[in-house]
């Protein structure tokens, strides 16, 4: 690294030799050393520490390794390279999911369904260690650890996956990370261990995605492109923007500050109750007469001929959101290439069937089609893994984050 200020050379000498000498005691003083530092000389070194400290991700235990890759994730979002350090990242969140599914198994085995697994947001713990019994070393050891450090590599792979670079190389030749292996893990271990909706909604992020607009009122086209977009909440705003607020459509657009919050302005995560709300301008569905939740993505918008089409009609229900952006530092796009008026649009729209039913619409929803359609669209922040995804922003707790812990032998 060139010439980094004198705290900082200290903490990577430490880091350093805790690593040659395979040394938890060090490895942890290591981490409290860089930790401490003020956060301006962590962001002014950001670009040397995170490529070097992700590269060591697999010479640590697994418990450190999880913490050590949240404080890797903070120095990506500090100008760490992403697509420098996401290959250890995302390993190290495919590794977790699957041992945290190998312990759901084993819990369920030896304790069945009436006993709740262990936090897995907490600390390992000792005794729950030697509850596991004779073979924990042989048996519990890696899944338990898979199980406790889940959450903490989602934190950290969210945010390398907010850099399009790393999600273009997901699924290509020779690629960082195998896009759809993880998305399966995540929605496997989702119902044992909670929320994972960061990392699946990253994941399923479209970029530069041509999409097809059909008004079934007016007859009218769209041609749009779309990028960055986390949920069909944000997209409602965005094309509410674009096309109602472009002229090309009747209604009431979304306010200024709901679309700039749900491009690229900053979110004060601070204050999740004064983010603006709007009001959903259209009933969006496939061409098929299904209902698109605007709680689910636009991944769920079904592709013909490699364009992705969906169906405009007026709100049967006008459902009030949070205008945001579900993953913060992800910035949305929304480009309007063409208006197709009637006559040139009218070979869209014979084969779309009528809207479904609120009714049918609603039974689909209740057997698992898709989420409840009054789940709010709030940002990943603030506190909390529940119903209401409101996470602050996944780093300001970093430096609190509970210092690596040779207890158990993570």
């Amino acid at each position: 690294m060139n010439r980094p200020d004198d705290a900082v050379r200290s903490a990577v000498q430490s880091f350093d030799t805790a690593i040659a000498e395979r040394s938890i005691s060090q490895l942890e003083a290591a981490y409290g050393s860089l930790t401490s530092l003020p956060r301006h000389i962590l962001a002014d070194h950001a670009g040397e520490l995170g490529p070097h400290l992700a590269q060591h991700l697999d010479d640590m235990p697994e418990w450190h390794a999880a913490v050590y890759a949240v404080f890797v994730g903070a120095l990506v979002e500090w100008n760490a390279d992403a697509l420098v350090c996401a290959r250890p990242l995302l390993s190290g969140l495919r590794s977790a999911m699957e041992r945290a599914l190998e312990f759901t198994e084993l819990w369920e085995r030896h304790h069945g369904e009436d006993q709740e697994p262990p936090d897995p947001s907490g600390l390992p713990s000792p005794e729950q260690q030697e509850a596991f019994g004779s073979d924990y070393e042989d048996v519990w050891h890696a899944p338990y650890f898979g199980w406790l450090t889940v959450h903490r590599w989602e934190q950290a792979a969210v945010a390398v996956l907010a850099d399009p670079r790393v999600r273009a190389g997901l699924g290509a030749p020779d690629s960082i990370a195998d896009r759809a292996a993880l998305l399966e893990l995540t929605r496997r271990l989702e119902p044992h261990i909670g929320d994972l909706q960061c990392a699946q909604r990253a994941l399923l992020l479209l970029d530069d995605e041509p999409l097809l607009v059909l008004d079934r009122a007016s007859g009218r086209a769209f041609r749009l492109r779309m990028s960055g977009i986390a949920d069909n909440y944000q997209l409602q705003t965005l094309l509410g923007a674009r096309l109602i607020g472009g002229g090309h459509l009747g209604g009431d657009a979304p306010s200024t500050e709901a679309v700039a919050l749900s491009t690229d302005a900053p979110i004060d995560m601070d204050r999740p109750g004064g983010l603006p709300g709007t009001l959903e301008c259209f009933n969006f569905s496939e061409p098929s007469g299904q209902w698109i939740w605007s709680a689910t993505t636009p991944d769920r918008i079904p592709a013909c001929d490699g364009v992705r089409r969906l169906v405009l009609d007026p709100p049967v229900m006008r459902h009030h959101y949070k205008a945001v952006r579900f993953l913060p530092r992800v910035p949305g796009r929304l480009e309007l290439e063409a208006v197709l008026e009637p006559d040139e649009a009218a070979a869209f729209f014979p084969d779309l069937e009528d809207l479904m039913s609120w009714q049918e619409a609603s039974r689909q929803a209740a057997n698992g089609y898709a989420p409840d359609p009054a789940d709010p669209a709030t940002p990943a922040g603030s506190d909390g893994r529940g119903s209401v995804r409101t996470r602050p922003s996944m780093w300001r707790r970093f430096l609190r984050t509970v210092t690596p812990r040779s207890g158990g032998g993570g």
